[in-house]
């Protein structure tokens, strides 16, 4: 009776064992997928911050276009005003 409850413990640590072992390489798999997100959001905020910076630059200059016309405009309205 004794040698089967040993074997049964046996067995039992054994099922145990196994299962920490699954246990781990599921862990292993979830920290790669972390690390794999946590890498792709950091990609994806660098990209991010490059567009922002690039809009910000295509305002400015669509900003400075627009005065440039009306300046533009200006002049065309004042030359075509002395013409007239």
């Amino acid at each position: 009776m004794v040698m089967e409850k040993l074997d049964a413990l046996e067995a039992a640590l054994a099922n145990m064992l196994e299962e920490l072992n699954r246990l781990k390489g599921s862990r292993v798999e979830l920290e790669s997928q972390l690390d794999r997100a946590r890498e792709e959001a950091r990609t994806d905020s660098e990209s991010a911050r490059a567009q922002a910076d690039e809009l910000a630059k295509l305002r400015a200059e669509n900003e400075r276009l627009q005065q440039e016309q009306a300046e533009v405009r200006e002049r065309v309205e004042k030359i075509l005003s002395h013409i007239e």
